[in-house]
């Protein structure tokens, strides 16, 4: 694990001394009594989160590029206005001098007297003023205040920051941190609510109008600053108002992506952000989409348009920078920028967009120009089917539709970076690569050819182009195998079409192209690269229609009477059938997109397409012009031909024709270099699995240096296997030597007690992360066969004459691995057998081993549990190797393949969880019937329940907050957002801080009665019992969102949260314990979850979940050697 501890110095203040936490140039001070986190976050009394430091250094550096460009736009009108009015000054008095020479001369008293102080101020008053900058910031939610600190301290041209809190304690800690800042000349503290705060204003500038009768501008700021804790639509009225009307900049973070970004609380979307949202993977770009139409729609009332300078979907937030200008005339393009979209969310996933209002040029009365007519629009401009699938489409929006970019903006953003002090950007690459993708996905529109004022023509452009698509999602759609993210784009490219990246998703495109062509691409791609069996495709389904429409399936007539005429030839090219064609638009097939009629159009470019090696090299070259954010994952670019990497779809078990013999292997810093042909190449450390000791060749020793790096990027094989050959290693590579299969993965041999030992590698396809298949056929299984064919017998063992070294099971379903586990704990003919069982799975594949045993009597001989963690929470794998995390360091699936080859086995604690009759087991299942390999998509789950008296786990069991992520982050409507689905319903949750009525009890240690908790309403019970964790309860009540979340942050280190308390009596308890109960007492059943390991069970209302340790062993668990000599020295 990286060491992310934060600095901190004792400071005393006031006869107190406090820690300070230092973020860019600005320190906070954090009271002794605090807690300070050493991971990811902090303790404090008001809370301090280090992991959005990006947010921050994102926030400073985009308003530092603003204030720049607005004040020299502000110094230029300034020094304008003052040339103008000094020539109407000289005009004046040329004209009066005339007049007063024929007038009657002034007494010389009079002249006298205006010679004296006078004079001299009227001549002081010819000069022309010097522009004097006046720059404010409001930071309308300030918490701990340490944004306006680093506003005030890292941007040179502010002249006051106003930050306000709604809270007490918070507005007086903002006090003492800009006192101990020596920023009070610049920082002004309020407390209040912050619409009250900005109402005030706009009611104070509305009283105070000037002469023409426009509201004055006193209160109004440059900047404001809203990050709320969740949405931030209240706030939008009062902010376009508060904010300057000549280009002022919202920054606005709203943390409720389940509302904008989910579809399971539609009716609050409408409510907040006046739209529906997507359903898709594209649902985060539509999230900022909807924002984005609610501050235009706030503004567009006031006359004030909107520009967005930068929108970022970021984590589980989004991160707007929006400009506001008064112009009337551009709120009239509005309605033509703002867009419906017609999703098939349940079939192809397909969208057509629509606008609202159309703003058409027109020719002038005069026909010397013309001007933006705006009128109404004919629609829907879609059927009510998909015209690609057949499937029902679905309305979504309003949203905006406009570009949610400025290209010149972010340039100058991506120009500050090389001067950026790194010491004060902490999170600066991160920010740079964000920045240049983000720069990518402009895709423009067609030019305006009409005589229109370019201004107008500026506010009229749409985004044409608003989403992206996702190679493996079209894929999954059609039932074949994943063409790799450059096959497609070389495709659209070859086509004549243009491609970019999306920001908000690793893996997508946005294309120009339309849909027609991008479902031709993937039916070519199946025609030359990826046969499916017409069998696999349910009819009626959406892969049916489109393959069908393309004369893939249900052209068995057609084929019949081909074959027989004798008119066809295989690897010939044949034309489409006419279905395929007539349901081709015309316009879509003859696309030139904007180029000459001498260019061949897409019908002639598809002829000459094939999907090879040259074809992703051209998306390859077109990717090089323009540098992505993901280009630098993609390390081992100039090592693979040399390090012999491993990557086909049906991978050898041969590796000697992909071994690379290399001479001089050495360690220099943290990488292994060596020579080839002479010539230097190297590779980071961590990436080295293990040295294998071959054996002789001629003379001296031979050692095989087994490589694995994870590609990002390649969503089809992200994994890497390479291998060199040496014969020399440095002694510090030899803590990592293989010398042949370990005693517990040697299949089919019977040891000298009459042991016979069977290995079983289970690849649980259709959970975690979808890569189990992958990993084997492109790693465990090459790199398996490798070691095994060069074993030695070892002394005392017999070699089974079987030439197999493992037995395989690709699970089909959930239900594949619970009958093996059933399996498992079956004594095999009366025979005393021993079994290994590697798991390419996460927590659940472990939950359902354990449960296939009652439990009830401990097995002879313990089967031996290897996990390689390819789930996505994988807790078990984490807390027993988390002492050889490092950073930078392995991946968790080289430790894992490290610990398989040279690990050893160690009785796994376990403990029984019993429930209340009327308990069950609730999950989601995949209701549609795909190929095993197949990803499971989140819009076919359907909840299911089954009945369960018991289940035995190894993690934790618990109840209230952190049950409720787990399950609400498995349900379909979350299951589509992949990763950031876990940090979406958590902010979801802790904004609900849902009390959970509950009777918990407990026996401690070496007691034998129970004594209940003296609390009726919960919010966090979690017991871990097993002995390489916590083993105690974790427990506290419901203390609300902000300090949940803060106790969340050090759940999982050892005691760091013991006895956190607050000072309106709350606590965290943290109890050694030997068995839990809790009677839940809910009415909802929403909140009457229970969480084993990951498996949730809903209990009764009134019934008990009991959870006690066994006091036997029936499963043992593979750990590295380092780590059992850490724990015996610890004393675990």
């Amino acid at each position: 694990m990286a060491d992310n501890k934060v600095d901190t110095e004792v400071v005393s203040l006031d006869g107190k001394e406090y820690r300070t936490v230092t973020e860019g140039k600005a320190t906070i001070l954090v009271p002794q009594g605090a807690k300070i986190g050493e991971d990811r976050g902090e303790v404090q009394q008001v809370f301090y989160n280090p992991i959005q430091q990006y947010n921050r250094d994102l926030s400073v550096l985009a308003i530092k590029t603003y204030g720049e460009m607005s004040i020299e736009k502000r110094k230029g009108q300034f020094e304008s206005r003052m040339n103008k009015q000094g020539k109407k000054r000289k005009r004046d008095d040329d004209e009066q001098k005339p007049t007063e020479s024929t007038s009657n001369p002034p007494p010389k008293d009079a002249q006298a007297t205006e010679q004296g102080p006078k004079a001299e101020e009227a001549e002081n008053s010819q000069q022309p003023k010097p522009y004097k900058a006046q720059f404010r910031i409001l930071d309308a939610l300030s918490a701990s205040g340490l944004r306006a600190l680093r506003y005030a301290h890292e941007l040179p041209f502010v002249t006051s920051v106003k930050a306000n809190d709604l809270s007490d304690s918070a507005a007086e800690t903002i006090k003492m941190n800009v006192k101990h800042n020596g920023l009070e000349d610049k920082i002004s503290v309020t407390q209040g609510d912050a619409l009250g705060l900005m109402y005030r204003g706009i009611a104070d500038d509305l009283s105070n109008r000037d002469r023409t009768g426009n509201p004055g501008r006193a209160n109004k700021f440059d900047v404001i600053d809203l990050d709320p804790y969740g949405t931030a639509a209240p706030f939008f009225d009062a902010a376009v108002q508060s904010v300057r009307d000549d280009g002022g900049l919202l920054c606005i973070t709203c943390t409720d992506s389940a509302v904008w970004a989910g579809h399971s609380y539609c009716e609050k979307t409408f409510a907040l952000y006046g739209g529906i949202p997507i359903k898709g993977l594209h649902s985060h770009e539509a999230g900022l989409r909807l924002v984005l139409n609610a501050v235009a729609t706030s503004a567009a009332r006031y006359g004030l348009s909107i520009e967005p300078l930068l929108s970022l979907s970021i984590d589980f937030y989004t991160k707007f920078f929006i400009k506001v200008t008064k112009s009337p005339q551009a709120v009239k393009f509005l309605a033509a920028k703002t867009m419906l979209v017609y999703s098939c969310d349940q079939g192809c996933g397909a969208w057509e967009t629509q606008p609202m209002m159309k703003s058409k040029p027109a020719p002038n009365k005069k026909g010397t120009g013309a001007f933006y007519k705006h009128s109404m629009v004919q629609g829907p401009t879609a059927d009510q089917h998909c015209q690609h699938c057949g499937t029902r489409m679905h309305i979504n929006g309003p949203m905006y539709g406009g570009h949610i970019h400025s290209q010149e903006f972010i340039q100058k953003l991506l120009d500050q970076i090389p001067s950026a002090d790194r010491s004060v950007y902490g999170t600066m690459p991160r920010l740079e690569g964000m920045l240049r993708t983000a720069l990518e996905e402009y895709l423009p529109g067609p030019e305006v050819k009409e005589p229109v004022d370019p201004k107008d023509a500026q506010l009229a452009t749409r985004d044409l182009y608003p989403f992206f698509v996702i190679p493996s999602r079209l894929a999954n759609v059609v039932s074949c195998s994943t063409p790799s993210e450059d096959m497609i784009r070389g495709a659209l490219i070859h086509l004549g079409y243009r491609t970019a990246r999306s920001h908000c998703r690793p893996g997508s495109i946005k294309t120009d192209a339309p849909w027609s062509t991008i479902w031709w691409v993937m039916t070519e791609w199946i025609r030359q690269r990826s046969p499916i069996k017409e069998a696999n495709i349910k009819k009626n389904s959406a892969a049916w229609k489109i393959l069908s429409d393309a004369g893939i399936v249900g052209q068995n007539k057609a084929e019949t009477e081909t074959a027989e005429n004798g008119s066809e030839m295989e690897g010939v090219e044949q034309s489409a059938p006419s279905s395929a064609v007539a349901d081709t638009k015309p316009a879509d097939a003859t696309a030139t997109n904007g180029k000459d009629e001498g260019v061949p159009s897409e019908m002639e470019l598809r002829k000459t397409l094939i999907f090879d090696e040259n074809l992703a090299r051209l998306a390859r070259r077109r990717g090089e012009q323009k540098p992505s954010f993901f280009s630098h994952i993609v390390f081992f670019a100039s090592l693979e031909p040399c390090l012999g990497t491993m990557g086909s779809k049906q991978p050898s078990t041969d590796l000697s024709n992909e071994i690379v013999i290399v001479d001089n292997v050495s360690i220099v810093g943290d990488n292994l270099t060596w020579t080839r042909a002479e010539v230097s190449e190297q590779a980071p450390r961590h990436e080295l699995l293990f040295v294998f000791m071959a054996g002789k060749l001629g003379t001296g020793l031979d050692f095989l240096l087994c490589f694995l790096k994870q590609d990002a990027e390649n969503k089809e094989h992200p994994f890497r296997l390479s291998v060199l050959r040496t014969t020399q290693i440095p002694s510090e590579l030899l803590d990592l030597m293989v010398t042949g299969l370990p005693p517990h993965l040697q299949h089919g041999v019977t040891s000298k007690s009459g042991i016979a030992n069977h290995v079983d590698i289970i690849v649980s396809t259709k959970s975690g992360t979808g890569l189990a298949l992958t990993a084997w056929q492109d790693v465990l299984q090459p790199l398996w066969d490798l070691v095994a064919r060069h074993r030695e017998r070892t002394d005392g063992l017999t070699v089974d004459s079987s030439k197999s070294h493992y037995r395989v099971t690709i699970t089909e379903s959930p239900e594949t691995v619970r009958e093996f586990s059933r399996q498992l704990w079956v004594p095999d003919g009366g025979r005393s057998s021993g079994r290994t069982v590697v798991l390419l799975s996460g927590d659940g594949g472990v939950v359902d081993l354990l449960n296939g045993s009652d439990g009830d009597e401990p097995p002879e001989v313990p089967p031996v549990i290897a996990l390689l963690p390819l789930g996505t929470g994988n807790a078990l794998f984490h807390s027993t190797h988390k002492p050889l995390y490092s950073d930078p360091g392995p991946i968790p699936l080289v430790h894992g393949l490290r610990t398989l080859f040279r690990g050893v086995a160690h009785d796994l604690p376990v403990f029984r969880a019993s429930f209340s009759l009327g308990s069950r087991i609730v999950t989601f299942a995949d209701k549609s019937a795909k190929s095993p390999s197949a990803a499971v998509d989140p819009a076919q789950l359907q909840k299911q329940e089954t009945s369960v008296s018991h289940l035995q786990g190894a993690i934790v069991a618990s109840y209230g907050f952190h049950a409720s992520i787990v399950y609400e982050s498995d349900t379909p409507e979350h299951r589509v957002h992949g990763d950031k689905r876990f940090g979406m319903v958590a902010q979801e949750l802790l904004r609900e801080s849902h009390a959970y009525a509950a009777e918990v009890s407990i026996r401690r240690r070496g007691s034998t009665a129970f004594e209940v908790i003296p609390r009726d309403k919960h919010a966090y019970i979690l017991t871990a019992l097993v002995s390489n964790l916590e083993r105690k309860l974790v427990h506290f009540g419901p203390i609300g969102g902000e300090r949940t979340m803060n106790v969340m942050l050090k759940a999982y280190e050892e005691g760091s949260h013991v006895d956190m308390k607050w000072d309106d009596g709350e606590r965290v308890g943290y109890d050694e314990v030997d068995e839990v109960r809790i009677t839940v007492l809910e009415d909802d059943e929403r909140w009457r979850k229970v969480c084993i390991d990951g498996t949730i069970v809903e209990i009764p209302k009134g019934g008990q979940m009991n959870v006690k340790m066994l006091d036997h062993i029936i499963v043992r668990i593979l750990a590295d050697t380092h780590l059992w000599e850490v724990q015996r020295s610890s004393g675990l």
